[in-house]
């Protein structure tokens, strides 16, 4: 078992690696690395390739599928709440994506969501504080990813942990830098495929075990009654509310989807692109509740061990069991990497074009231009990542979870999204009059997110740490509440 799962990442890492010595090869530039201007290499090809990349980098390991085999003892059919919650939010920038077209097409460049912000309330401080709230957050998700991934591979490959954490670390720094955002869309497409592996294989094996076993009546023995009800409880509502909230705003937020905006030069491909990541969205996150539910069939979970752990272990037992743990580790390695590359290449982008270079003289096309500005990029994204770890490492101490910490980091970076929304409906006239209280908004929306974390977590502890869970309701109607504030003192001024 451990062998075959050590041939799978080490045949994903070799073909990783040479897919980015591959696309390095049209790396000059600055703009060969991050979606600065049109017609460089840092682009996004079609409209297929827009919505497999983006649905792609929505797959975590850590936060999506290990954290749906974690979660189904427990909530059973409501984790498919997830699954319709993401679909809407897809759906939601998909309603909005011809007034972001429309809005990034007035600028001679392609914006980042930090400086749309910053151009469209005249603010350089509104701009740089957005970036520090969404540069944390990525940096925090990416550390989360690798440490637990790692741990994860851990169980199938007698090496410690830290180890593997420094091999999936330079593996990530080391494609993403040599190839940039355009081996970052081309990947994560590639990744996506072998998630649809992971998941056909999964659900091939899963049907003929069924089948073999009585059908029906076996699956129906074997899947406890609380996880094929929807039983409600009051203890249910954080998580149900907190989720609504984080996964239906959340993309209109999020750098890596506004990067891909950026990286796109026809508005057609922009457009019908998100529409299908609705469709695939739906259909890969709705599967992966299926296939956790499918695993009682070989597995129960266990108190001292990750229930994926388990069913794997389970599924290698049964005849043909090694073919599907081999395209189940090329899937799960994918998606582990897809989140790690694009929360690396957002961040990059983040800190050196909307923190870094707003207080630096030179100009965009100067920088763009320098050998010099390339290698920073790629010096910003290795650093960043490195002490993102051991930010992670201590929230980990103080007690937060993996759910915890996806709840708690994306709650936060909804405070950007009422700037946002009010940005693509009112006059700029009035926005550039609402710049102070945005920022209010954005700084008071990011504390009390985190602030509902740490008093859930450290303060109330068990059975009141699901407060953590309200973490996304508190930065975004704080934010809101701001926002809205001075829009009807400024609006008739």
């Amino acid at each position: 078992m451990n062998t075959i799962v050590l041939i799978a990442i080490v045949l994903s890492a070799i073909f990783y690696i040479c897919l980015g010595l591959y696309y390095r090869k049209g790396v000059i530039n600055l703009s060969d690395i991050i979606p600065v201007i049109k017609g460089r290499k840092a682009k996004v090809n079609g409209e297929d390739e827009f919505s497999s990349s983006t649905v792609a980098t929505s797959i975590s390991l850590a936060t999506v599928i290990i954290a749906f085999f974690e979660l189904i003892p427990i909530s059973g059919l409501w984790l498919f709440w997830a699954v319709i919650t993401t679909a809407l939010g897809f759906w939601l920038f998909s309603v909005l994506s011809r007034r972001i077209w429309t809005k990034l097409s007035f600028y001679d460049h392609r914006p980042s969501i930090h400086e749309y912000i910053s151009t469209e309330f005249n603010s350089k401080t509104v701009g740089v504080i957005a970036s520090v709230s969404t540069a944390l957050g990525y940096l925090c998700m990416f550390a989360v990813e690798l440490i637990v991934s790692s741990q994860f591979i851990s169980n199938f490959i007698d090496i410690p942990v830290w180890i593997i954490i420094t091999i999936i670390a330079i593996l990530s720094f080391t494609y993403t830098g040599l190839g940039g955002f355009r081996v970052v869309v081309v990947s994560d497409r590639i990744q996506m495929w072998s998630i649809w592996l992971l998941l056909v294989s999964l659900l091939l094996f899963f049907s003929i075990h069924i089948y073999l076993n009585g059908g029906i009546s076996f699956l129906s023995q074997s899947v406890p009654e609380n996880v094929q009800s929807l039983k409600w409880s009051t203890n249910l509502i954080p998580f149900v509310l907190g989720l609504l909230i984080m996964n239906l705003f959340t993309y209109i937020t999020n750098m890596a989807l506004w990067q891909r905006v950026s990286g796109t030069h026809e508005e057609k491909v922009f457009t019908r692109g998100i529409r299908k990541s609705i469709f695939q969205s739906a259909l890969s996150w709705g599967l992966f509740v299926v296939i956790a539910i499918l695993a009682y069939t070989v597995a129960k979970p266990s108190v001292n061990s990750k229930f994926l752990v388990t069913t794997l272990e389970a599924v290698y037992q049964f005849r043909g069991g090694g073919v599907v743990l081999f395209f189940v580790s090329l899937g799960l390695f994918g998606a582990m990497l897809s989140t790690a590359s694009t929360q690396l290449i957002a961040v990059s982008h983040t800190i050196y074009e909307d923190i870094i270079s707003k207080y630096r003289k030179k100009g965009l096309i100067e920088r763009i231009e320098s050998s010099k500005e390339l290698t920073l990029s790629r010096v910003i994204l290795v650093v960043s990542a490195l002490g993102a770890i051991g930010i992670v490492q201590l929230l980990n101490l103080i007690g937060f979870s993996v759910a915890d910490l996806a709840f708690s980091i994306y709650g936060a970076a909804l405070s950007l999204a009422p700037p946002i929304l009010i940005s693509l409906f009112v006059n700029k006239n009035i926005l550039i009059q609402l710049k102070y209280w945005i920022t209010l908004s954005i700084i008071f929306g990011f504390l009390s997110a985190w602030f509902a974390a740490f008093y859930g977590v450290y303060i109330l502890k068990e059975p009141y740490g699901n407060l953590v869970f309200l973490s996304p309701v508190f930065g975004l109607f704080v934010s809101a509440f701001f926002t809205l504030t001075g829009y009807f003192l400024k609006k008739d001024v």
